[in-house]
């Protein structure tokens, strides 16, 4: 099929090769893979280590950001591409993910964005909690999987047993179709690590096209971000507040929900890490600091 994968990278060499191998016994499903690197340490990738790869790999380098690493991707797609599928380096697909997803193309077209679906044994004990109706009162969650609300949280989708239809995909094993993105590109504003990018994407090609997540087609991903730490405190409030502003969405539930965040991590200190301590110094730094705009605090978090 005419499609081109997009890997941004950083400093995560073995797991990579990982993907790649994985990729390289999927051959059939795609024209390209553009990888973006923006290692500080030796990454070099031998291409001679994936013979069926081997004409298909391009790599280009970039500053740390994954939402800039993703539109260097999105500018070096070819033209010719029907497709584009945004890829983390860390992903393990499940068997027959590749041919299950090749024959949901083939029988959807009108989707404009599909997703894997992710299989995934964590215990979201804090998922059931937002399920509770004081949550969906205020806007700030909702049951039905997938969904953007109008505070600006969004719900998971994980672990489906149907295709489902949503309002927003992650960046982790997605599939668009190339003429509904190509106006469009990842928020740069919200920094080198991005948070949120995925969600603030989706979110509007999901105001032009459906989205839907394919639930044959599995992955999994073994690799567990650090996110107890200050900078993040302060990027999971600044750039959630960035997103529901662009997005014109409620700011009164948005601070309701910021509440319910910084208890959350409270309890955290006490219950099971006492580094969240850190994320919620953050919390706390991002509220003062958002009167001063997010421009403004975004050159302050890099």
């Amino acid at each position: 099929m005419k499609i081109s994968i997009v890997i941004p990278t950083r400093n995560r060499p073995k797991l990579l090769k990982k993907t790649l191998e994985n990729l390289s016994k999927n051959n059939f499903f795609f024209k390209e893979i553009i990888i973006v690197d923006s290692s500080t340490i030796n990454t070099s990738l031998n291409i001679n280590d994936f013979p069926f790869l081997r004409n298909k790999i391009k790599i280009y380098n970039s500053k740390p950001s994954i939402s800039k690493q993703r539109n260097i991707g999105l500018r070096k797609v070819n033209k010719k591409s029907e497709y584009v599928m945004f890829l983390d380096d860390d992903v393990i697909f499940k068997k027959n993910a590749f041919k299950n997803m090749h024959k949901f193309l083939i029988n959807n077209k009108l989707y404009a964005g599909i997703g894997f679906n992710l299989i995934t044994n964590e215990r979201f004990f804090f998922e059931n909690i937002k399920k509770n109706k004081i949550f969906e009162l205020f806007s700030i969650y909702n049951k039905i999987p997938g969904v953007v609300t109008n505070s600006g949280w969004h719900t998971k989708a994980i672990n489906l047993k149907e295709n489902t239809e949503v309002k927003w995909l992650p960046t982790q094993a997605v599939i668009y179709k190339k003429k509904f993105i190509k106006n469009y590109k990842f928020e740069e504003l919200f920094g080198r690590y991005s948070y949120l990018e995925d969600l603030d994407f989706s979110y509007n090609i999901a105001k032009i096209g459906k989205l839907i997540i394919n639930h044959d087609a599995k992955y999994s991903s073994n690799n567990v971000v650090e996110r107890n730490f200050f900078i993040f405190g302060l990027k999971e409030v600044v750039n959630r507040f960035l997103f529901v502003k662009k997005n014109k969405l409620n700011k009164i539930n948005f601070f309701f929900g910021i509440f319910f965040l910084i208890i959350r991590n409270i309890i955290f200190i006490f219950i099971n890490n006492y580094k969240f301590i850190y994320r919620f110094i953050g919390n706390i730094l991002a509220i003062l600091l958002i009167p001063f705009g997010s421009k403004n605090i975004q050159k302050f978090l890099d």
